[in-house]
């Protein structure tokens, strides 16, 4: 019976150390290495590469790895914006551009969308892994705007970044913010 309860004891601390050592890396995102913005001035072009569900941070709620609007896409007014967006995670998830004030809603539709074509088709349904969709929409009013996924509770959860129409930005930029 003691050897029993040492072995258990050892067995229970040998699963704790291997769960906490589990949960102590936290996996770059995807996109380290890779530019996610490029564009063309000549074309008033910016391709943004977004990946939801990149790597562990939030859960896995996230585009690029960045969440709670800790990513911000800045477009000049009039620019067409080409989102590159792939799914990374095993979860359906989404893209669509909101006004800002919707950022945090608990379910979303295709008619809250901010600029025409700024969304993945079927937005509160998402994609699976896998999918590829390129979303192509022109920046066209100034303004502050939320990237969101469109699944029923993933904004909530905080998949939501910003992006932010300018008549000031002579060419677009992203800003990134990475939690403490």
């Amino acid at each position: 019976m003691v050897r029993m309860r040492k072995r258990l004891g050892l067995v229970l601390s040998m699963v704790t150390s291997v769960l906490v050592g589990c949960g102590a890396s936290h996996p770059s995102p995807l996109n380290q290495d890779k530019s996610l913005l490029t564009w063309n001035a000549a074309k008033h072009e910016v391709r943004w590469k977004v990946v939801a569900g990149d790597g562990r941070a939030n859960g896995g709620m996230n585009f690029d790895g960045y969440a709670n609007g800790s990513m911000t896409l800045v477009v000049p007014i009039g620019w067409r914006v080409v989102i590159d967006f792939d799914n990374a995670s095993l979860m359906p998830h989404s893209a669509m551009v909101v006004p800002y004030g919707d950022r945090e809603r608990s379910n979303f539709d295709a008619t809250m969308v901010a600029f025409p074509g700024a969304e993945t088709p079927n937005p509160s349904q998402g994609d699976p892994q896998g999918t590829h969709r390129d979303v192509i929409f022109t920046a066209a009013k100034v303004g502050t705007y939320a990237l969101v996924c469109g699944v029923p509770g993933h904004a909530l959860a905080g998949m939501w970044d910003q992006l932010v129409v300018s008549d000031e930005a002579k060419h677009p930029s992203l800003r990134v913010q990475r939690d403490s």
